[in-house]
């Protein structure tokens, strides 16, 4: 049987600091990637920050320009579940896509970007649409979901795309 003297002082510490949510991002959370399209080099720019926190949930806004054209992406996203609930592409609502993730792969390595040199974990995945993804990333050291490096090589565009960190900022 079980009691209060089984617990100890770490259990008691670790119950106490149990987030509140999955997701503890904050407002003003800001990732600063430059992209890159295969051999052809840095092509454009892309900025994702936490807009709004809704209580149980939190507004994301990516903006990304390229090659002269800008998009602007909203996504309102559960805290506790990471699910996306509405999406938003230049001022249009949008269907949220539907297509899960196969994990095929995940080592822990390290990697240098503009932003620094960080441990990260290092995913390979690929879905219906996405013939390949890779994912460097560490959310301990950087905000919202830690994405440090990302390369995906989609079904219709054979070329491979590379997001590269290049700063970010700690919202309050």
């Amino acid at each position: 049987s079980s009691d209060l003297s089984d617990l100890t002082v770490a259990h008691i510490g670790t119950i106490a600091y149990q987030p509140q949510y999955l997701i503890e991002w904050k407002v003003g959370d800001t990732l600063n990637y430059d992209l890159s399209i295969s051999i052809m080099g840095k092509m454009g720019t892309s900025t994702r920050t936490v807009t709004k926190d809704e209580g149980n949930t939190l507004w994301i806004s990516e903006t990304m320009s390229l090659s002269g054209r800008q998009e602007v992406v909203e996504a309102q996203i559960d805290k506790n579940t990471c699910e996306v609930l509405k999406m938003i592409r230049n001022g249009k609502s949008e269907t949220i896509p539907n297509d899960p993730l196969e994990i095929i792969s995940q080592d822990y390595t390290n990697i240098t970007v503009p932003a620094g040199t960080f441990d990260c974990l290092h995913i390979v995945a690929k879905s219906k649409s996405i013939k390949n993804i890779e994912v460097w990333a560490n959310p301990q050291a950087i905000v919202m979901d830690g994405s440090v490096k990302t390369v995906v090589t989609a079904n219709q565009l054979p070329l491979p795309i590379t997001m590269v960190l290049t700063s970010f900022t700690h919202g309050q």
